[in-house]
């Protein structure tokens, strides 16, 4: 008869099955775009040799907007857990508590963050123009 022994896993091999925390996945999407922003400025200059500055900062705006609209949100969250403990703690159980609302109270909060967002963005856009 044999006898099957079963060992748990190492310290070392369970660190590797958990998941990527909010900041971490911010912060190596941050380091992406950076490399984005630099490898599209090196293909650029690859496929035209005669590419100029201008050229050059028109087409890596989208890159670079896009590389610091996630540094703000990177910042903003980084700021709120620094400053407010609760707001941690609220982030981890936010699953928990929004699934104890009833569906009206989720479908109004559902929609008055999606219009808060749409509001910002046209006053965005107006400031703009």
């Amino acid at each position: 008869m044999q006898t099957i022994i079963t060992t748990r896993p190492t310290s070392l091999a369970r660190g590797w099955q958990r998941e990527l925390s909010l900041k971490e996945k911010l912060f190596f999407a941050f380091l992406l775009l950076i490399i984005g922003w630099i490898m599209v400025s090196i293909l650029l200059q690859l496929l035209d040799t005669a590419i100029g500055v201008l050229d050059f900062g028109t087409l890596t705006i989208a890159v670079f907007g896009l590389l610091l609209g996630w540094l703000a949100v990177y910042i903003s969250i980084w700021l709120q857990e620094l400053l407010w403990h609760s707001f941690k703690s609220f982030r981890k159980q936010f699953d928990h508590h929004f699934n104890q609302l009833s569906s009206w109270q989720q479908c109004i909060l559902y929609f008055s963050v999606f219009f808060l967002l749409l509001y910002a963005v046209l006053k965005g856009i107006a400031v703009v123009f």
